[in-house]
C-alpha cells in the first residue's frame, strides 16, 4: 500500500484519539525509537513528538537513517521545547525495546525488535476503526452478540499464491464481458450454467449512494440474480415470523460478490436455519464500498435497532482485536479442492459461500448461540482528552508535587471566584419551563451563557429558536445568548440526541459531548457551573444529565439540576407546545410559553 495512504490512515486514528504513546503502553514498549528515512517523514515525526510531549507517561527518541539532520526548524520555544533528532548511527539500537520504521527500510537488528509502518497501521486501524467503535455499539445495544470474522485467502493454501496470480481481477473480467465477443469468452463461472450476459450482471459494479449522514447503501436493482432492495442485497427464503435476527456486516465477501443473491453466505445460512426450525431472520447489511467501508459501516449501524438476542457477524478485512470474539475460518476449505472455489482474485464462488455458511452454522450451534448464551464484552474507553491522553497524564494539568494544604487553599480560593454559568438548550420552542430555568440560574451567577443548539434537526429552525431565546431572555441583564456550534450537542458529539424518540429503550452514550464541553468549551468562557432542568420522562436526556453529574466535577465544574416547572399538574414540555401549535390551540399555547414566544409564533403561524 502507498506509504502516504498509510500515514493518512494513521492520522485518522490520531483524530479518533489513539496515539503512538498509547500504542507503546498497550504493547509494553518502554523505550521506543522512531526512525524515518527521508525528509517527507519529517512533518510526521513532528506530529509524533507532539503526542509524546503532551503525554507524560513515557518518552521516545527520534532518528533519521543514513543521512544528516533535515534542514527543518522544529523549535517551538516556550511551548513544547525543541525536538532533537539524531542520525541513526548515533544510537545503540540494543537499548531500545522497539525500533519503529515510518517507511520500509533495512536494519541489522533482530526482526522482533522492528515494527514497520504497515504493521503499525493495521494495529491502529484494528483498534481505532474497529474495536473501540464496536465496543461503544455493544454498550448501546445490550445483550446482542457480535463476532468478528475472517475470510479464507488463496495464500492460506499451498500453491494458492500461484493460483491467485493466474486468476482474473474483477475489473479484467468486467472489461472482457463488456467486449463485443462476450459469447466466446470462457470464465470461471461457466460451470454453474450461467450465460456470460448473466455473469456480467452479477459482476458489474453496483452503484453506491452516500447519504448526508455518511451512511451508504447500494442503489436498488431488480435484476433476478442481483436483487438489491431498499439499499441492501436480498436474502433468499427469509421467514415472515421470527424471534431474532442475524446480521452480516462488512464488504464484498459478506455481500456475496460474484454470486447470485440466493447463493450468498446469508442466503445459504437462512436455508439451514429454516431447515432446522430455528426462528431467525438473516439480514445482509454488507455493502460494496472501498476503501472507507469500515467508516461507512458504522454510520449504517446507527440506523439499525437490534433487539436482545440478535447476532452480528462483522468482517473488516480479517482484522481482529483482543477484546472481541473472533471466528477464524481461514482453513474453511481444508479437505476441498480450493482451485474449484476461488473464482477471481481473492474471491470465492457460490461453492465457497455454501461451505462458509456451513461453518457459520456450526459456530452458532456449537457455542449455544441459539440458547441465549451471553458474551461479556469489555467496557469501551471514555472519549479521549487532547491527543488521546487521559487528563491526569496530560502535561496541561501536570504538577510536580502533591500538597494537601495547597489543595485546601485552592478550594477556598475557588469559593471566591465569580460564578459563570451555562445552559445548553434546544428551545424547540422556548417555553415557560425554559424561562423558569433561566430565571433560576441567572439569579445565582454573575454571568450566564445560554447556548442554543445550532444543528438544524428540529421542527423549528435554528434561526427561529435563537430569536425566541433572545427575546425571552432580554429582561435578564447578565444573560448572553450564543450558538452552540459544532461541539456542543451536535451531530459530531451527540448524534443520538437528534433521534431521541427512537432511542428511548437504548443506552445512548453522551459522554463524549460532556467531555468536550468540560475540557474545551467551558474553559474558553470561564464557565464553572452548568444548569439543567430535571428530566422525568425522556431517557436519553436523563442519561445525558447523569453523565454531566458524573463528569463535570472532574473538571472543577459544578452541576445544578432543578425541578421542571408545572402548570395544572403537568410538566411543561416543548413537545406539548408543538402539539398545541399544530392543533391551533392558542389558549393552551398562551399558558405554556412566555409572551415573547407567543407573539413570535402568532406572527409566524397566525398572521392577521
Amino acid at each position: 500500500m502507498n506509504d502516504d495512504i498509510l500515514i493518512v490512515q494513521l492520522r485518522d486514528c490520531f483524530t479518533a484519539g489513539y496515539t503512538f504513546p498509547q500504542f507503546c503502553i498497550d504493547n509494553n514498549i518502554k523505550k521506543p525509537l522512531f526512525v524515518a528515512v527521508d525528509e517527507r517523514r519529517a512533518d510526521f515525526i513532528w506530529e509524533i513528538y507532539v503526542q509524546f510531549k503532551y503525554d507524560l507517561r513515557m518518552d521516545a527518541q527520534f532518528a533519521f537513517i543514513g543521512r544528516g539532520i533535515p534542514p527543518i526548524n522544529f523549535s517551538v520555544a516556550g511551548i513544547l521545547g525543541e525536538l532533537e533528532i539524531k542520525n541513526l548511527v548515533e544510537f545503540n539500537l540494543n537499548q531500545f525495546d522497539k525500533i519503529i520504521f515510518l517507511t520500509i527500510g533495512r536494519l541489522n537488528v533482530p526482526m522482533d525488535k522492528i515494527i514497520y509502518l504497515d504493521q503499525l497501521t493495521n494495529y491502529f486501524i484494528s483498534r481505532t476503526y474497529v474495536e473501540i467503535p464496536l465496543l461503544h455499539f455493544l454498550k448501546q445495544h445490550k445483550d446482542i452478540k457480535l463476532i468478528l470474522t475472517s475470510f479464507p485467502a488463496p495464500s492460506d493454501y499451498k500453491g494458492g499464491n500461484e493460483l491467485n496470480d493466474q486468476l482474473y481481477d474483477i475489473k479484467d473480467l468486467r472489461e472482457m464481458l463488456d467486449s463485443e465477443n462476450i459469447d466466446n469468452i470462457e470464465t470461471p463461472f461457466a460451470k454453474f450454467g450461467y450465460t456470460n450476459s448473466e455473469i456480467r450482471e452479477i459482476l458489474r459494479p453496483w452503484k453506491m449512494k452516500i447519504n448526508p449522514d455518511k451512511s451508504a447503501y447500494l442503489e436498488d436493482d431488480d435484476n433476478p440474480l442481483v436483487r438489491i432492495e431498499n439499499g441492501r442485497r436480498r436474502t433468499a427464503n427469509q421467514p415472515e415470523k421470527f424471534i431474532n435476527r442475524i446480521y452480516f456486516v462488512g464488504a464484498s465477501h459478506h455481500l456475496g460478490a460474484g454470486a447470485p443473491f440466493d447463493k450468498t453466505i446469508a442466503s445459504y445460512l437462512q436455508k439451514m436455519l429454516n431447515d432446522n426450525n430455528l426462528p431467525y431472520r438473516v439480514e445482509n447489511e454488507a455493502q460494496y464500498f472501498w476503501p472507507r467501508f469500515i467508516q461507512h459501516t458504522f454510520y449504517n449501524l446507527e440506523h439499525l435497532s437490534p433487539q436482545s438476542g440478535d447476532i452480528f457477524f462483522a468482517w473488516f478485512g480479517n482484522l481482529r482485536t483482543t477484546t472481541l470474539p473472533f471466528f477464524d475460518i481461514s482453513r474453511a476449505f481444508d479437505g476441498y479442492d480450493y482451485r474449484e472455489i476461488f473464482a477471481f482474485k481473492n474471491h470465492v464462488n457460490e461453492i465457497g459461500f455454501k461451505i462458509l455458511a456451513e461453518k457459520f452454522f456450526q459456530l452458532l450451534v456449537q457455542n449455544n448461540f441459539f440458547k441465549n448464551t451471553k458474551i461479556e464484552y469489555s467496557t469501551p474507553p471514555l472519549p479521549p482528552h487532547r491527543y488521546g491522553i487521559p487528563r491526569e497524564n496530560s502535561a496541561q494539568v501536570a504538577r510536580n508535587f502533591d500538597n494537601k494544604e495547597l489543595d485546601e487553599h485552592k478550594q477556598k480560593l475557588r469559593e471566591k471566584r465569580l460564578k459563570i454559568g451555562c445552559i445548553v438548550m434546544n428551545a424547540n420552542p422556548f417555553t415557560l419551563g425554559h424561562e423558569h430555568l433561566v430565571e433560576y440560574a441567572a439569579a445565582r451567577v454573575h454571568k450566564l451563557f445560554i447556548m442554543v443548539v445550532s444543528e438544524d434537526k428540529s421542527e423549528f429552525s435554528f434561526d427561529d429558536r435563537f430569536e425566541m431565546v433572545k427575546r425571552g431572555t432580554e429582561k435578564f441583564p447578565n444573560v448572553e445568548v450564543l450558538p452552540s456550534g459544532q461541539f456542543v450537542i451536535s451531530q459530531k458529539t451527540f448524534e443520538g440526541y437528534f433521534n431521541k424518540e427512537n432511542l428511548q429503550d437504548v443506552q445512548v452514550d453522551s459522554s463524549q459531548d460532556v467531555e468536550i464541553f468540560a475540557s474545551e468549551i467551558a474553559p474558553s468562557l470561564g464557565v464553572n457551573i452548568r444548569f439543567v432542568g430535571e428530566e422525568p420522562e425522556d431517557t436519553v436526556t436523563k442519561t445525558y444529565n447523569e453523565n454531566m453529574r458524573n463528569i463535570l466535577p472532574r473538571y472543577d465544574i459544578d452541576f445544578c439540576e432543578i425541578p421542571r416547572r408545572e402548570i395544572d399538574g403537568e410538566v411543561i414540555s416543548a413537545k406539548t407546545v408543538r402539539a398545541a401549535l399544530k392543533a391551533g390551540d392558542l389558549d393552551k399555547l398562551k399558558k405554556l410559553v412566555p409572551v415573547t414566544t407567543f407573539d413570535y409564533l402568532r406572527e409566524k403561524y397566525f398572521p392577521k
